[in-house]
């Protein structure tokens, strides 16, 4: 899967392509403890990583918000950004009280995806939402400087990770894509394709996360890949665009992973670690 098919698999709309509902329902599994913890609590909804799933943002992010009859219908969001999207508006209230309204790029009645403001305050902050029939709720997220999320090709937080990949051939500049996971038809199908790192055919994978903007610099993120440390050649994020609110992180797969088998892949920035996602390699 090339560039461009993943950037459609992971950005604006349900974090998926093709059977966005589906694949809204298996996120919203992953979530549900956190989505009860915050009924109990006396919250009508609970907003999480749309990569990780897990109850932490972090300025310039995609966030994602659970609960029921969110919107009347399924929306998909434009550039630019709206901030009301079938009657549905998002206000983000920070620590320190300043109150912005959120960018959305996704609305249904289980999930609503959104650009976390990239100027609000660390600590928690009040989530006032307004759905499609005019009714008010509320709920809180811990904002971090950092919340590293990876986005994963089953779209819940684990499992293969959503990446490109290519291989270089030495001497030569001939570069060639390397199929990184492969999905059947059915939510929750795709699987990790083995790699084999090469020895004059290297292997570059692009991992594609959110929660990195505020990173103190590319050195701060790095990368875990079973028991290995493995070094990051870049890391960029998008602050614009249809790309709005995902970080890529690039990596070259090294030789002495050879042999691992599906292993975890983990992004850590600011004492933070991300979800777990998988990767295979030969």
């Amino acid at each position: 899967m090339n560039h461009r098919a993943v950037w459609a698999f992971i950005a604006a709309g349900a974090l998926a392509a093709s059977n966005s509902a589906a694949r809204a329902q298996t996120m919203s599994e992953r979530v549900k403890p956190y989505l009860e913890q915050t009924l109990i609590a006396g919250y009508g909804i609970v907003s999480v990583s749309a990569a990780s799933g897990m109850p932490a943002e972090a300025p310039g992010s995609m966030g994602s918000i659970f609960g029921a009859n969110l919107a009347a219908q399924v929306q998909v969001a434009s550039l630019p950004y709206p901030t009301s999207l079938g009657g549905v508006s998002l206000q983000i209230v920070d620590a320190v009280g300043t109150s912005r309204l959120a960018q959305l790029l996704y609305v249904s009645p289980g999930q609503i995806n959104y650009i976390v403001p990239a100027a609000i305050a660390t600590g928690t902050a009040t989530i006032n939402f307004t759905d499609g029939a005019g009714n008010a709720r509320s709920g809180t997220v811990e904002v971090l400087t950092v919340a590293p999320g990876l986005f994963t090709a089953n779209a819940d937080g684990t499992g293969v990770v959503a990446a490109t990949a290519y291989r270089t051939f030495v001497p030569s500049t001939l570069a060639l894509p390397v199929n990184v996971f492969t999905c059947g038809s059915a939510p929750g199908s795709c699987t990790a394709v083995p790699i084999d790192p090469g020895v004059d055919a290297p292997v570059t994978v692009v991992l594609y996360a959110t929660g990195l903007k505020g990173r103190s610099s590319d050195s701060a993120v790095t990368l875990s890949i079973g028991t290995q440390s493995v070094p990051v050649r870049l890391v960029q994020s998008f602050t614009d665009g249809p790309l709005e609110g995902i970080d890529q992180v690039v990596f070259g797969l090294p030789l002495s992973l050879r042999g691992a088998g599906e292993v975890d892949v983990i992004l850590s920035a600011g004492g933070v670690a991300s979800n777990a996602g998988r990767i295979h390699i030969q």
